[in-house]
This record gives structure tokens, sequence and C-alpha cells, in this order.
């Protein structure tokens, strides 16, 4: 048995070692040729792999025919093929009209099998697993540019662009990672390392995640962030065209190559390309896609390859990229002397069913290792898959030196503060927002923001802001000091001071907002009535754990009322300032949400599940010269719900309550942006006046459904259909508490709906719409045209 095996083994050493690895390329653009389809002398055909190669015994073999679509059909001899390289000659195709024929689509049989196996074959369902990875990607010129050069030139541009991009790449990135995974959901991908020429920073460690989606059995395909239908999504064969291309015999299995692309007339982001079907479990062995519809500034092409795993499962063994960006020309003189991006990433040592416990989880979906910028030569040589060429060891020298020189990574900084609305200046940082605004009560206000920036202090910020406005022609300022106690969980303690003006009866969440609130700046503009306080208030805030952030406070403030407004208790009229003293928390928690943590960076990828958010108050009597005792609750509970195939479904259960005998700034307003502005806000009451309606116990419903966008031929024009709706209700014990002041409360119900039709006008920044919204029911007028109210919608594109 030992002589037999033994035996066994030199044969297969023999054929191996005798095997040639021969690769295919374009013949024009010199790229490699995926999964193209060869015949050898009487033999089975193969595929070759994702990188164009296949193993062949030259001297064994004669000639080979090889045949792939969008090439012409070649057969070559053996004794032709030198440098173990095959040049193909592409083929001009016209796809712009397929004829079927009567009777069933033989491509169509075999994705409605497919699509009923989707679930089993999906990578992530039925089995755990963990692997290692590796990923490798660079941005050049596109070759077709270069061979554009004549070799005799004179042109000093010219040959300095040659010989740039003959010895060195623009940017080059690699990173290296572990992930484990149980279903249905549970998922921790950690990067182990990363080398990115000119940078240190953990936000290029993702590069490679965040290209295309890692397996193709998702109802959704994402490409670079984007989500697209799926064509073996549920009800493909109706929304897209298949058409079987090719069949491969290898072994006792048939591999089917079947294109596919959108049926015509059909709107919605679709994909195009070829899927290589395997009549083992009838899974994907490879796929290739791209956009139907590529964008004029970037473009994006994908290629998946999927191996069978210990007889159980395939699964992805490369993912590979291709990125165009016709927008930038490099060179006028030079035809498609654009920027390109090429990357793979590979799948190593997989192990299906491994064991594992859910405590090995995290709540984090990716995480960047420390120290992942600084690991050894030695890592690097056991990580690759191919050692580094001199063309990239020479972009990491020069890159590195570029960077260093003109402070490439400090310019990161200053793009990633300005995202945050802050201007770095040196040691401290300007606030955008503070420089000019609008709302109701106040007219414009202008003013000043500094903050200390992490140059200065790494642990800590330490700013302060003053205002005047033109309406309430009023001074404003305040001071606050943040510190830094965990920053990888974001936890602070906040220490404020401010004398300012704050919206009667408003939410107040102050700890729970993340970044730049395009909705909650459009929605300030409708705040109608607002009093002054001075505020002192101690917090800490910071996640408990990745998905579920708290913040405790507490505070003392002195309420001036504003306009006249008086508040009387035991039918006696309460001065017109007060004071109050509070505790409370803040707490918010989105279920399943998808969380990336790039070193001490936080980067929220959303979650299909509901978001919570609360906030409880509790007013103390007797602290100093506090008067009140309240307990106060605002919460909020909303998801985006997509609808694959037609659009996405966005609600928001608002409900708030205040126990208590205390003044309307204590109370609740109606969520309102009706009137002035004109700006159709989400999730708010697009016809209610601001300021009519208080109540000391309130809920809202706000709903809506947003279709796809229509696809024109136009990139200016793409009209998005939306149908909004919203239900209010509310109710006062005492209102006789507030004389002087005219309001409603919602006890009858405030009914409204409308529909909103965005990207009428559509930039590279930003889109224009217009809607039309009516008010209904108890609180509406007999005049229907009084009920209607007309606003633009602006979209910005972040």
């Amino acid at each position: 048995m030992k002589i037999a095996t033994i035996i066994a083994f030199l044969a297969f050493a023999i054929t191996v070692f005798s095997q040639d690895k021969v690769q295919i390329k374009d013949a024009r653009t010199l790229e490699t040729i995926p999964f193209v389809k060869i015949s050898f002398d009487n033999q089975a055909s193969v595929l070759a792999d994702i990188d164009g190669y296949f193993t062949i015994d030259l001297k064994a073999v004669k000639s080979i025919k090889l045949k792939t679509l969008g090439y012409l059909d070649s057969t070559i001899s053996t004794i032709d093929i030198t440098n173990n390289e095959i040049f193909l000659d592409a083929e001009a195709m016209l796809l712009d009209e397929v004829k079927i024929l009567p009777g069933e689509n033989p491509a169509h049989r075999i994705m409605d099998q497919v699509i009923a196996n989707r679930k089993k074959n999906s990578p992530l369902a039925n089995n755990a697993f963990e692997y290692n990875s590796y990923s490798k990607f660079y941005f050049t010129m596109d070759p077709t540019a270069l061979e554009q050069i004549p070799a005799e030139t004179e042109d000093s541009s010219l040959i300095q662009i040659r010989n740039l991009f003959t010895s060195q790449y623009l940017f080059l990135m690699e990173s290296s990672s572990t992930r484990k995974f149980m279903p249905p959901n549970r998922d921790n991908e950690v990067i182990t390392a990363y080398k990115v020429s000119g940078f240190k920073d953990p936000m290029f460690s993702t590069f490679a995640n965040e290209m295309q989606s890692f397996s193709f059995y998702d109802n959704q395909f994402e490409l670079m962030g984007k989500a697209y239908i799926n064509p073996i999504a549920l009800g493909g064969t109706r929304r897209y065209l298949f058409l079987m291309e090719d069949t491969t015999v290898v072994g006792l299995d048939t591999t089917f190559t079947i294109s596919y692309r959108p049926r015509k007339g059909k709107n919605f982001d679709g994909l195009k390309g070829q899927l290589f079907i395997n009549t083992n479990g009838w899974a994907i062995e490879k796929v290739i896609s791209e956009p139907n519809e590529p964008g004029d500034a970037i473009t994006i092409r994908v290629v998946q390859e999927y191996q069978f795993i210990d007889g159980k499962k395939w699964f992805p063994k490369k993912l590979s990229s291709e990125i165009s960006m016709p927008i930038i020309n490099i060179n006028s003189e030079l035809k498609n002397s654009s920027i390109i991006g090429k990357g793979n990433t590979y799948v190593d040592n997989m192990v299906l069913d491994p064991d594992l416990r859910k405590r090995d989880f995290k709540s984090v979906a990716i995480e960047t290792e420390r120290n992942a910028d600084r690991k050894s030569d030695n890592h690097w040589d056991s990580t690759r898959v191919y050692n580094l060429t001199d063309q990239e060891r020479k972009t990491y020298q020069v890159i590195d030196s570029i960077s260093k020189e003109n402070r490439l990574e400090m310019r990161l900084k200053l793009l990633m503060a300005l995202a945050d609305a802050k201007l770095p200046l040196g040691n401290v940082n300007l606030d955008l927002l503070r420089l000019a605004n609008y709302n109701m009560y106040e007219g414009f206000r202008l003013g000043l923001g500094l903050e200390t920036s992490e140059k200065l202090m790494k642990r800590a910020t330490v700013g302060g802001y003053f205002a005047w406005a033109t309406s309430d022609k009023d001074w404003k300022y305040g001071g606050f000091a943040d510190f830094k106690i965990y920053p990888r969980n974001d936890f602070k303690l906040h220490l404020k001071y401010q004398q300012d003006v704050e919206e009667r009866g408003g939410d107040r969440f102050s700890y729970l907002k993340d970044g730049v609130n395009i909705n909650s700046m459009l929605r300030n503009l409708y705040s109608l009535n607002k009093d002054r306080k001075r505020l002192a208030e101690v917090a800490l805030s910071g996640y408990v754990v990745p998905t579920m952030k708290l913040a405790v406070f507490g505070n003392y403030q002195r309420l001036y009322y504003t306009e006249g407004y008086q508040f009387a208790r035991n039918s006696v009229l309460e001065p017109s300032q007060v004071d109050l003293s509070e505790v409370g928390l803040e707490f918010s928690w989105h279920f399943r949400e998808k969380i990336i943590q790039l070193g001490n960076k936080r980067i929220s990828k959303g979650s299909k599940f509901p978001k919570l958010k609360v906030r409880a108050t509790h007013g103390i009597a007797g602290v100093f010269d506090s008067k009140y005792d309240y307990l106060r609750l605002n919460a909020a509970l909303s998801q985006d719900v997509s609808l694959r195939g037609f659009g996405n479904f966005i609600w928001v259960l608002s409900a708030s309550k205040t126990e208590g005998s205390v003044p309307l700034f204590l109370l609740h307003t109606g969520n309102a942006t009706g009137v002035r502005w004109r700006l159709t806000v989400p999730n708010t009451f697009e016809t209610m006046e601001p300021s009519r309606f208080y109540n000391d116990q309130q809920v809202s419903l706000f709903t809506r459904v947003r279709l796809l966008a229509w696809k024109t031929k136009k990139s200016w024009f793409e009209p998005q259909l939306s149908v909004h709706h919203a239900i209010g209700f509310g109710t006062m014990k005492n209102q006789a508490n507030h004389p002087n002041t005219v309001f409603e409360t919602m006890e009858k119900g405030y009914y409204e709906g409308g529909i909103i039709l965005d990207n009428l006008l559509v930039s590279s920044f930003f889109s224009i719409g217009a809607g039309i919204f009516s008010n209904y029911g108890p609180y509406s007028v007999p005049k229907f045209d009084k009920n209607m109210t007309i606003k633009f919608s602006i979209n910005f594109k972040m």
C-alpha cells in the first residue's frame, strides 16, 4: 500500500513539474483575460483562472483552442507559444438588440436552478467559517495610453510620462486580515496589517472591502458602496435577460457560461456580465460583473472566482476589481490617458465549520488591529501571494518621500476635518457651522467658534464661541472642554457653559449626534419661538458596546422667557426667569448596526433594523434656587427598509411626555416645517406652522416611500418620486397655565400627505426637486388650496 502511494505521488509530481503555466492576454492592451475556455487535443476542456492562467504540458500537446466572450475564437499551435503567453484579439460586438426565438430560454432554466439554490450556496448561510486574506490595490495610467507614445518621441512631457508609469504606480496599498463568521449574522474581520504608499492613516486599511460585496449571493450586490439588484435574486429572470454563451464539461460536472443584462424597459440599478454556473449544486463557479450603466466619472468591473471546499460548499477564493476614471486625463494628447485602479483579494486557509463560540465575536464587523501599520517585513513576506516587483517597491519609496516632503498626511487630516465642518488653522480649528446661519426667531446669526486641534492636545478639546443675531439683537456665547477618556469607544468627559437661546418645546438631544446632519440644519430654519438660557453642564458619554451609546449628564440653568410669555401655577403668575436643576441620560441603540473601527475612528455602515434613541430628564426642585420637579421624556424609533427593485420605505415613530407643572419650554412642540422657507425636511410636518401646537404628551408617525429614480438619457435629469404621509396626536392637561400665549393641541389628530419629485436638476454635488403637500382632517380649512404647501427639495451628495 505504501509503495503504491509513493508511486502514485511520484507520478503526480512528475506530471505537475512537467506542466507549463501559460497566461492569456489581450493582444492590444496586454491585460489578462480571465476564464477563457481552453480545449486540448482529445482532452476535456478547462477554464483559465481569474488571472488568465492555465497549466499545460506544451511538449505533449500540439495545439489548443481558446474561446471566450468578446474575443475571436483562436486555435494556436503550442510551438508558437513564447514566454508562456498567448494573445487574443478582441471581437467587435453589437449587443443593442437580441432576438429570442419562440420556446423556453435554456439559460433561464439554468438560472431558475441557481436562484432556487442560492440560499444553500451562499457563503454567509448555513456554515460557520474562518479564513485569512491578502489584498493589494494600485492606481496607474491606462496602459493603452502608453502604447500611443512613439518610441522615438522627443516630447519631454511624453517621455516623462512613459518613464514614470513604466517604473512605478501612482498609488499602492496592501492589507492582510483574518475573518470568522457564524450564521446567521455574527461576523468579525480584523485587519492585521496594512501598508499604504504615502500614508499611515487606517482609513485606507479597509479599501479592499469597499470595492465589492464578498459574495454574489445577496439580493443586492454592492460596488463601491452602491447597491445593485442581483441577477440571481428572486425574480431575476423577470428583470434580467440571460443568454447561454458556452458549455464546458470538466469531469462529471458541467460549467455553463451565461451572459446577463437588464431587460429592455426595466427601471432599476442593474448589472451586466457573465456567470459561470457549475452543475455541482447549481452554484456560481465564477462571475464577471459591472454596472449596466457606467458612470461618467468612475466605472468599475469586478470578477469573483469560487472553489469547492471540503466537498461541501463553493466559496470565494479570489476577488478582483478594476476601476476606471475617465474624468481624469493625465495628458490631453494621449487618448484614454485616464487613471485606472486594479486590485485583488486572495482568500487562504479557509476552514468550514470551525469550533467557534458566540463569545468569540464582537459587535464590530471590521476593525483594524493596533500597530497594524507597523508590521515587520517577515510578516509581509509570509503574507504576500506574490513578492513585490521592482515597480511596486519603487512606488512605496517614491510616494512615501513625496508624502513626507509635501505633508500629505496632514492634508488628509485637513480633508477629514472639513468633512466635520472644521477648518484646521494650526493649533486650532475654526467651526464653520458657527460662522453664519439663519432661523425664524434669530434671523441671521453671525459668529465665530474656535477649538483646539489634535496638533495642540490629542486627548482634550477646549473651545468657545460667540454670536450675534439680527432679529433678537442679542449676544450669545459659550465655552466647552471635552476630555477623551477612552478614545476607541469615544468615552468623553464634557464640561460646558453657555448663554444662548434654545427652541421652546424642542427635543434637546445633545450627545447622540454623529457629524454634520443636513436635515437637522434645515429643521433649525423653522425654529420660531426660543427662550434664553444660561447653562452649566457636566456629562459623560461613550459607546458601552459598538452599537449602543450612552450619555449621563447633570446641569444647572437659568431660563429667561421671551416675547412676553408668562407661566402660571395655581393661578399665580411666575417670574419671567426661573432656575432649573436637571439630571438625565441619553441612549441610542441601532440593532445589528455594522460598525467599522479604524483605530479610534468609528464608522457606521448602517443596519436594516430599527434604531432607537431616548432622552430622559429629571428636574429637581430645591437645588439652590431651582423650583420645578418634573420628568421629561423623548423617544424616537426609526427604520429605513429597502424594497428590492422598488425603492425604500422610511418611517419614524416619535413620542414625548412631560410629567409636572412646567412652562412651555419643557413641554413639546410639533415637529413643524410649514411656511416661510418652503424647503422640504424629511420626518417633519411639512404643512404645520411652527409653534402652532404644544402638548404635554404627543406621538407622531412620519412615513416616506421613495421609488427608484427614473433612468433617463440626461445625466442632469433623474426624477425620483416619493410619497409622504404624517400623523400626530397630542394632549395638554393645564392649558390655562400659559396665559397670553395662543397655541393649539393635537387632540383631534393632525394629518397630512404629499408627493415629492427629487432630482429634477442634478449636479455633481447636489440635486433639486419639488413637492406638494396638503393638510387634511380636523385642522384643515374648508378652502382646499389654503391647505396646500408647495416646497423645494435639496439633496447633497456627501
